[in-house]
């Protein structure tokens, strides 16, 4: 597959990563130069410099003739007119990436040229109000229609699973282990996989019935009642009025006094306070003793990280960030930050569903692309249909988690048949994922 990435930036760049290591034909365009050469050091891709809103750039990347195309730079404009150009060129499919809530609602954008949204502020929010959820769990997704749910745990010191092999545990039939991240690295468990404390299990099944994989994991943790958001930008904004009607108290810090007032007008359930967020008077006077969560979510990535280890001196039980920066995502939790969040790889997540093909219905990155979830509806024509999955050249580095059939939900054994239409929710490993996609069709 040929591919055409406009902005080279976090989002730009994990695309372009994936893409590459599959082995797909890549090109990258940016107007910074030394975006491009960290593009050139890292991946095995061609970088053009330039702007990718020039009819001339495009056709001196050789646009004409992809099959995918994404513009993900942080300008609306150059991103919606880079796109437009790119379906002029008989491009199949083109995503771009949009900050402006507004142009989500223009039809001549979506419907009549064909092109696909995507509005990381609204998928972060999402991402976050669903973690609220499950107070037990690092991250959290929903697959299915909400049907299905992935959840991310830390096995605490003196849990059921702790010193256990994967092969001891009681198999049922309500979900599975699909993955174990250990020290950053992502493996799938087998039998003789021996889980220690500090580890990070990934189980996959039906929503009601992970309560289960908590109690294996470490004592479990009451229901969200009280929550204090940093920063009432877009992200702050969705996040409240997705919690809003949850019986959850809200309390907002925004250092703005205009933004404030707006905030305190619109959302009448939402108690707001101007002030900095990494001050301990601030921070108590928004509750922060008695608060479940702090979720920091300024676009400075050095606030966000002192404002949540305040929150969490001062008593506050877990406390999320945004962090933009990569670089700081192993080291967050090291130093008593509960989950990080990257808007880039949530943007890069949604733009990846696109590419796979029309068949997919969702995905999530895991451990900054170390690791996929794939939601894919079986054709008639794939491979895998139709025969029990001990007889299907499955890929080693990938595993089946669940099987969703007329609503009936099935974690799979070797005797499972996949039939058309049913929605498979696949965990793969990026050296699985050309193998799996030929198996899917």
């Amino acid at each position: 597959m040929k591919v055409a990435v406009v902005g080279a930036g976090e989002t730009g760049f994990h695309i372009a990563q994936s893409l590459s290591n599959e082995g797909h034909s890549v090109v990258v365009i940016d107007t910074q130069e030394e975006t491009l050469e960290h593009v050139r050091n890292s991946l095995d891709v061609l970088a053009i410099l330039g702007d990718g809103s020039s009819h001339r750039i495009l056709e001196e990347a050789g646009v004409k003739g992809s099959d995918f195309f994404a513009a993900v730079t942080n300008n609306d404009r150059v991103n919606i007119i880079a796109a437009l150009l790119a379906k002029t060129y008989q491009v199949p499919r083109a995503v771009v990436r949009i900050s402006d809530p507004q142009q989500l609602d223009n039809p001549v954008l979506l419907k009549e040229t064909g092109l696909y949204a995507v509005y990381p502020e609204k998928v972060v929010a999402d991402k976050i109000a669903q973690l609220i959820e499950v107070p037990f769990a690092s991250l959290s997704e929903i697959f299915a229609e909400g049907r299905v749910q992935m959840l991310k745990l830390e096995v605490k010191k003196g849990a059921a699973l702790e010193g256990k092999r994967l092969s001891e545990l009681q198999r049922l039939s309500s979900w599975i282990l699909v993955a174990l991240s250990r020290g950053g690295e992502l493996t799938i468990p087998r039998g003789d996989t021996l889980i220690q404390a500090g580890d990070y299990v990934i189980g996959l099944g039906i929503k009601e019935a992970l309560k289960e994989l908590e109690e294996l994991v470490g004592p479990s943790e009451p229901r969200t009642k009280r929550v204090v958001i940093l920063g009432g930008g877009k992200i702050g904004y969705y996040l409240l009025k997705e919690l809003s009607g949850r019986g959850i108290s809200l309390r907002l810090i925004e250092t703005s006094p205009q933004r404030s007032l707006e905030l305190a007008q619109e959302l009448s359930n939402v108690l707001v306070f101007k002030g900095d967020g990494t001050s301990g008077e601030v921070l108590r006077e928004a509750g922060i003793e008695d608060a479940d969560y702090f979720v920091a979510l300024t676009r400075d990535d050095e606030i966000n990280i002192l404002a949540s280890l305040c929150a969490k001196n001062l008593g506050c039980k877990k406390v999320v960030i945004l962090s933009r920066k990569m670089d700081y995502t192993p080291i967050v939790q090291r130093v008593g930050i509960d989950v990080a969040i990257s808007p880039p790889l949530a943007a890069a997540s949604e733009i990846m569903r696109h590419i796979r093909a029309e068949r997919v219905l969702s995905l999530s990155l895991l451990e900054g692309g170390k690791g996929e979830i794939l939601e894919v509806m079986v054709k008639e024509t794939s491979r895998i249909a139709g025969k029990p999955l001990r007889d299907t050249p499955f890929p080693e580095g990938a595993l089946i988690a669940a099987v969703v059939r007329d609503r009936k939900i099935i974690i799979p054994r070797g005797d499972t048949i996949v039939a058309p239409n049913d929605r498979v929710i696949v965990f793969m490993l990026p050296e699985a994922t050309k193998k799996v996609e030929r198996l899917f069709g």
